[in-house]
Formats: structure tokens, C-alpha cells, sequence
């Protein structure tokens, strides 16, 4: 009896300290699926729908907005815009059942279905995986025994963050509210306990996690956004049952190497500290928003699902809205004084949160600082400027430039609306080899579709001490006159259903608008 007593004391204890063992970090995606049909870089429509109501949630950014569905036959259209690649779909199910079809199509009228599901209430998310194909068009329809409401509708394919990046001002409330997360915000996940039923892939890839069944009281997951995010609210969508969630927020993470040398977290770290944010589920709905008193100001951000009892499973999704701007990679062809053509393209840095060196939001703490130093040291915006001879056309195959010159540097953007007019301003400054400072500005106003573009470049020539001592405007391939250069008609600059990355907006001059491409004039001063 003795010996028996001993070995269950010895497996409790073996128990709680696999529990509280230390979680090792998971690796860094670089580039990480978006979504083609939300968020702020989606130009995805809805053409047309029946049996749905409140159609138009299916395309918000907010993961728990809501499309209620009837029983019987149903349909949604959606234009992605543009022809995307697609190779994967879902949406989350509350109480749904019958049969769905997804079918895409290039131009609405032959239509090529993708795959078919047959589904019970019990099913909380509808998964489509299909070869991938590239259509304009796609339309799930549904033959249901029973209607509910369906969440999160979801589209991937080519399209990734790679190329974009979001900005956000000191106080973060400049710009447009979007989905931190699952957006264009940067966020990575570096830790998920228990380790995802779904594979660990799937899960930190689609922020879509599948908790087995545990001994663990929480379901976790932490963020890094690899720079200073400011966020105002917090959501969760989940397994319909009771369950507490709270939010944490990490000036810098408590990590640790283990034995093996990779950096680790202990989940105790939570018992120190405070959540930012807390809701409940109680009557286990499967979606909840949590609001913090205060805006909160931090690299790391840690959910936390507490179930009401342990369940054979649990599912859940993530958000954190904050607001912010895009910006994308931006290539623009214009004439300079002398009647050359430069090719200007300023690309947004493929690295983990590119861009965020520049980044407004203010350190509030030493903490703070050095993660946002850090940030910096990631940031690879490159500008670069081809100049081609008099009379070559940049856009002609086999045209090569006299002279192209690269440089890194640090990037802003800011966005103002006044009425039905947009002005986004992109602003990019390098140091160049003799130490001055090289600021090129593209302006964008927006006015009802019509866009005009004005780009200028600054050079800043500074003394031994690092004074200035003259500030010059000059064309882009360095001359004694600025240039303006307008263009007007539509660019497709930011259209996540473009692809792997943004299609540049390539400003030809002399082409006219309702030829494809955009007329430009020139003045200068």
C-alpha cells in the first residue's frame, strides 16, 4: 500500500510539473497569409447575396461580426477585385447544418466549383482546400436543414503581408481601425500552450488555433508585433461554452534560455502580473469583445482562454483593432526637368514588421525604448531610382537605365480626409554616401476614384558639427529643379487580391487614363 501511495504522489507530482513546465519559443514566420476579402489592404466587394442578413459583415475586418443565414438555399458573391490566386477558405459556424459549395470564376459567367462540405451544428469551423486557382469572382452557397449565423469568412492564397506594412501615429489614432492581428499589423505568434491539435503551422500561420484536451487550466497564445503597437479593443471567437478571457500586455517578454539554448517562457511569469483586459462568456455564446480602461501601448500581447471545465477541445480566434495606416510598396515612373524618366520605387522591407523603425507611437517606459529600438534596427525600407536616357521608354521590354542608384532609410506615411478627398503622403529619408539627407515625398490625393500624385526629393547638406547648412529641392536624378509630376486615374496600389506582393502603381506618362494607364503633367518652377 505504502509503495503504491508512492507512486501516485510521484505521478501527481510529475503532473503539476509538466503544467507549469517552460513553453519554448516558436520560430518566426517572415511572410504570413492574408486574407483577400477584409481588412484594409482588400479592394473585395460584395457583388450580391440572398438568404443572408447583414451581408456586408462578411467582409469586415472584425472577427466577430456576424451574417445571419435561413434555412433552405442561400448565396454570396463576392469580387475580390481582381483575378487572386485561392487555395483555402473557412468560415466559423454557429449552429448552421446542411451542405456548402464554393465555386470561383474569372468573369461571373463560367463558374468552376472548388469544393463541396457537408456539415452538422456541432461543426464550429468549415474548412475548403482545393487547388489553387485564380479567379476574380467567388461564391459560397448554401443549402441548409437548419440556419444560424456564420463568422470570419476567410480567403488564402498568394496574397501575403510581405511588401505592406502599417504605420501608426504617437497617439494611435490616426488612420483607420484594423485587425493588428490578423492584418497587416505584423504580429507573430512566439508561443501557443498546449501545443495546437491543428499542427502548429496551420495554427500560428491562420491564427487559428485547435486546443486539445488538457490538464492545463488556460488555452495561451502570445504576440509579438516586433514594435510599439497602441490597440483599443480585443476579440475572441471561440468554442460555443463558458469561458474567461483575459488579455496581457509585455513591455518586454520574460524569456529565458533553457538548456538547450533557445529562448523559453514560464507560464508563473502570468501569476506577476495584471491583464490589460478581461471578459466573460458566461451563457457561452462563442464570441466576445474585451475593452481595456486605457488604450493599451505594448510589443508583446499574451490572450488567455480559462474554460469554464475542461473540454474535449477548444477552438478559438484572436483580434486586436487598433488604428493605423498602410503602406505599400509604391513605384511611380516620371520626367524629370531635363526630359529623362526616372523609375522611383520605394519598397516597404520584407523583414518581420518592416517599416517599423520610423514608427510615431511614443515609449512610454526604459522597457518600452528598448523594444522599440530594437524595432528599429529591423527596418529595411529601400528607395531606389533608375534614370534612363532622353527618349527611352522605362516601360519598353529591354530598356535599361543609365544609372540606378539604392539606398536604405526609414519611411512615414500619413493619411488626412476631408470630405470625398483622401491625401495619403509617403515620405522616405536616406543618408547618402557624402552624409547628407535625401527626403523624397510622394503625395497621393484621392478625390472620388481620381487620383493625383505629386513627387519631390530634398537633399539636406550638414556641416563637420551635423549642422545644417543648406537644404535644396531638386528632381529625382539630382538636378536644380523640383518637379512635380500629376497623374490621374485609379492606381491598384494596396489590392491585397494582387498577390504575394502589392502590383506597383506605374505612372506612364503621356498615357491616357482610359487606356489603362494615367496622364501626367509636368511643371516646374
Amino acid at each position: 500500500m505504502k509503495l503504491a501511495s508512492t507512486i501516485v504522489i510521484l505521478g501527481s507530482l510529475l503532473t503539476a510539473g509538466s503544467i507549469q513546465a517552460k513553453w519554448s519559443r516558436i520560430p518566426i514566420i517572415k511572410e504570413k497569409p492574408i486574407n483577400t476579402i477584409s481588412g484594409p489592404g482588400s479592394n473585395a466587394s460584395l457583388d450580391s447575396s440572398s438568404g443572408f442578413g447583414h451581408a456586408d459583415s462578411i467582409l469586415s475586418s472584425d472577427i466577430t461580426a456576424s451574417s445571419t443565414v435561413s434555412a433552405g438555399k442561400s448565396f454570396l458573391l463576392i469580387n475580390l477585385g481582381k483575378p487572386v490566386l485561392i487555395s483555402s477558405s473557412s468560415f466559423v459556424n454557429d449552429g448552421i447544418e446542411g451542405r456548402a459549395t464554393l465555386s470561383a470564376s474569372a468573369d461571373k459567367n463560367g463558374w468552376a466549383v472548388l469544393e463541396e462540405k457537408v456539415f452538422s451544428a456541432a461543426d464550429r469551423t468549415v474548412e475548403f482546400k482545393f487547388a489553387g486557382m485564380q479567379a476574380k469572382y467567388v461564391k459560397l452557397e448554401l443549402a441548409l436543414s437548419k440556419g444560424g449565423i456564420i463568422r470570419n469568412l476567410q480567403f488564402f492564397g498568394a496574397a501575403t503581408d510581405k511588401g505592406y506594412a502599417v504605420k501608426q501615429s504617437a497617439d494611435g489614432k490616426e488612420g483607420k481601425p484594423m485587425d493588428l492581428i490578423n492584418g497587416l499589423g505584423g504580429a507573430r505568434v512566439v508561443y501557443a500552450a498546449p501545443k495546437p491539435a491543428n499542427g502548429l503551422d496551420t495554427a500560428i500561420t491562420y491564427n487559428q488555433f485547435a486546443f486539445p484536451e488538457s490538464d492545463e487550466k488556460y488555452r495561451t497564445v502570445i504576440y509579438d508585433f516586433g514594435q510599439l503597437r497602441i490597440l483599443n479593443e480585443f476579440a475572441s471567437v471561440h468554442s460555443p461554452r463558458p469561458v474567461r478571457f483575459e488579455v496581457f500586455a509585455f513591455d518586454n517578454l520574460p524569456e529565458k534560455e533553457d538548456w538547450r539554448g533557445r529562448m523559453a517562457f514560464d507560464p508563473s511569469d502570468f501569476n506577476n502580473a495584471q491583464p490589460v483586459a478581461v471578459a466573460e462568456d458566461t451563457r457561452g455564446t462563442g464570441n466576445l469583445k474585451a475593452k481595456p480602461a486605457k488604450a493599451v501601448k505594448t510589443r508583446y500581447l499574451a490572450m488567455r482562454w480559462e474554460p469554464e471545465f475542461n473540454p474535449p477541445d477548444f477552438q478559438c480566434y484572436a483580434g486586436a483593432e487598433g488604428m493605423g495606416v498602410v503602406a505599400t510598396t509604391n513605384t511611380i515612373i516620371v520626367t524629370n526637368s531635363d526630359g529623362t524618366k526616372s523609375v522611383i520605387t520605394v519598397t516597404v522591407g520584407d523583414a518581420h514588421s518592416a517599416g517599423a523603425g520610423d514608427s510615431k507611437v511614443t515609449p512610454a517606459n526604459a522597457a518600452q525604448q528598448i523594444a522599440q529600438g530594437q524595432a528599429a534596427s529591423s527596418d529595411t525600407t529601400v528607395i531606389t531610382v533608375a534614370t534612363y536616357a532622353l527618349g527611352v521608354d522605362p516601360t519598353a521590354p529591354g530598356a535599361t537605365p543609365e544609372r540606378t542608384t539604392t539606398t536604405t532609410g526609414t519611411s512615414t506615411v500619413s493619411v488626412s480626409t476631408s470630405g470625398n478627398t483622401t491625401t495619403t503622403t509617403s515620405t522616405t529619408k536616406v543618408v547618402d554616401s557624402s552624409g547628407n539627407i535625401v527626403t523624397t515625398t510622394i503625395k497621393e490625393t484621392n478625390t472620388g476614384g481620381v487620383i493625383t500624385t505629386e513627387v519631390g526629393q530634398t537633399t539636406t547638406t550638414t556641416d563637420a558639427n551635423g549642422q545644417t547648412t543648406t537644404t535644396a529641392n531638386t528632381d529625382v536624378t539630382g538636378g536644380t529643379n523640383s518637379t512635380t509630376t500629376t497623374t490621374t486615374g485609379t492606381s491598384g496600389d494596396g489590392n491585397l487580391a494582387g498577390g504575394n506582393t502589392p502590383s506597383p502603381a506605374t505612372v506612364t506618362p503621356g498615357t491616357p487614363a482610359s487606356s489603362g494607364g494615367t496622364q501626367v503633367n509636368i511643371t516646374s518652377p
